[in-house]
């Protein structure tokens, strides 16, 4: 198939101006980049694309797509907001390696896929068709799994460390673009230095990306950060922190100093930059608000202990006071109040949906302490909330610093989501863009080429010849988010076309349903 975009304004993903050109793309490849009065093809599909955007297709840092890919080939959702590329297997969290037959993990996060009938990152990938290009990081959960003899959280020994060296060096030779931990989510928190080094040891060696959800983003950010950027002296691996913010209210403050530090770790010669997503408010398990110590526990053993609250005031007001007083780990409870935290969705008690802590504690004539207790010792299966954590200020400081690119942090856990999962990009350039007024340029580079060029992907990213046809044409007069946390995934005003390695995945703002993306990997 050919195509020939006509007279449209090109912003090319590098932050330079807009200038007007046509494009003409053939088979995957955008072939001529010309302008309006010298480029004609006359067999080529024509779509006129006056007073509107063509620009590279969206790419998302930082994904947890890695079960929707296969729940959802077509990937509706972002396909949806303009996103081509995504990269999963953040925060620690994946799907791969894997002993075929082992209980399914991770559904608070990845939301639920019977059973996981594959072993390791190729015999992943080649399960997989689908509708926009994807990559993927070896999470630091499946490794501690597949590694650690019996309960994974706990500190490994010398040979399960070597054991998940050996994992690591497999799945990047296979194609994964680095390695991912979350030092804030169990079993990835039991970690020792010792284990993390050794890791990282691999990853330097591939020259592949080290990707962090650290440990504290909360009152300890400032150490958490001096604890990953030791890290990066010690092996001078490249770094990128996921999702950077501060939460709660009290530490807003301490974002110039978090970015201080990481420009000069810059300055040093180091390789760290970092991605964020543009909502004051995030969204991750419910069951994070519990005690590290709790989440040591089997599933099972947890909900005893939960359900043993309500009858031992003992271990209920210690449960409390750690919650309160915290050392050396985010208490989402103490940062947050507890109306600024709200069930987007569980699954064994979906009457919660949308209530905020308050109102489900009244509803069950309880404390907020006893009623999340109580809700959770009943959960069987996902259960995935919101909290405000940021403010505009902080969120705006953020995405202004050079070396920020763009994330969803999409969760497809359930029915419900935040709406960063199906808008997150078009929210960004709606609020950015339209409301403030930054330009699209701008804000477009960090969308595409910056996160390309990140993850050494040369053929992604810009609007030139020769690039792979990852496109999408906006029409900025009309370019609205239309989604709130009631409507999370209500489809966006002004999105036109999306199209993937050449062919429409989105036509006159309608989903064509195609399989056209492939997995990428890092050579």
């Amino acid at each position: 198939m050919s195509v020939l975009f006509r007279n449209a304004t090109v912003i090319d993903g590098s932050g330079e101006r807009p200038f007007p050109a046509n494009v003409y793309v053939r088979g995957d490849t955008i072939i001529k980049v010309g302008q309006s009065e010298s480029l004609s093809e006359p067999d080529a599909q024509t779509v006129d694309c006056t007073g509107r955007i063509l620009c590279p297709g969206f790419m998302d840092m930082h994904a947890h797509s890695d079960l929707e890919i296969v729940r959802n080939p077509t990937m509706p959702f972002k396909v949806r907001q303009g996103i081509t590329f995504d990269l999963s297997g953040n925060c620690g969290i994946g799907v791969f390696p894997w002993h075929e037959g082992d209980e399914p993990r991770f559904a608070d996060i990845l939301g639920h896929y019977g059973k996981w009938d594959w072993t390791d990152f190729e015999t992943y990938s080649e399960k997989l068709r689908t509708g926009i290009n994807c990559g993927f990081l070896q999470s630091h959960s499946c490794l501690r799994i597949n590694a650690i003899k019996g309960n994974p959280n706990r500190a490994a020994t010398a040979e399960e460390i070597e054991k998940m060296c050996s994992l690591l060096e497999t799945s990047l030779e296979q194609g994964c673009f680095g390695f991912s931990t979350g030092l804030y989510y169990a079993p990835c928190m039991y970690a020792d230095k010792k284990e993390i080094l050794a890791l990282l040891s691999v990853v330097k060696k591939h020259n592949r990306i080290f990707a962090v959800h650290h440990r504290c983003e909360g009152d300890d950010i400032l150490s958490s950060i001096d604890e990953i950027l030791s890290l990066v002296r010690e092996t001078g691996v490249r770094l990128e922190i996921s999702h950077l913010k501060a939460i709660g209210r009290k530490n807003q403050v301490k974002v110039p100093e978090v970015l201080e530090k990481i420009h000069q770790m810059r300055e040093e010669g180091f390789d760290v930059a970092f991605d964020q997503y543009p909502y004051e408010y995030g969204s991750t398990s419910l069951f994070s608000l519990l005690p590290p110590d709790l989440l040591r526990l089997a599933p099972e053993e947890l909900s005893a202990v939960l359900k043993k609250t309500e009858s031992d005031k003992e271990l209920y007001d210690s449960i409390v006071r750690e919650m309160m007083d915290p050392h050396g780990w985010d208490s989402i409870a103490e940062l947050c109040p507890w109306e600024d935290i709200s069930i987007v969705t569980m699954e064994s008690s979906p009457e919660f949906n949308g209530m905020n802590m308050v109102q489900i504690a009244e509803k069950l004539s309880m404390d907020p302490f006893n009623a999340l207790f109580h809700i959770l010792a009943k959960e069987k299966g996902y259960a995935l909330m919101s909290d405000i954590t940021q403010s505009a200020q902080s969120l705006r400081m953020i995405f202004e610093d050079p070396l920020m690119c763009f994330g969803t942090d999409a969760l497809y856990t359930g029915p419900f989501a935040h709406p960063r999962s199906a808008n997150g990009a078009i929210h960004l350039l709606y609020e950015r863009c339209v409301k403030e007024n930054y330009s699209f340029e701008s804000v477009i580079r960090k969308m595409t080429s910056a996160v390309a060029s990140r993850l050494g992907l040369k053929d992604r990213g810009l609007i030139r010849e020769g690039y792979k046809a990852d496109l999408v044409l906006l029409d900025p007069a009309s370019l609205k988010d239309n989604s709130d946390m009631a409507h999370q995934f209500e489809m966006c005003s002004g999105l036109e076309n999306v199209m993937v390695n050449g062919t429409f995945a989105l036509r006159n703002g309608e989903l064509t349903h195609s399989l056209s993306g492939i997995v990428l990997v890092s050579i």
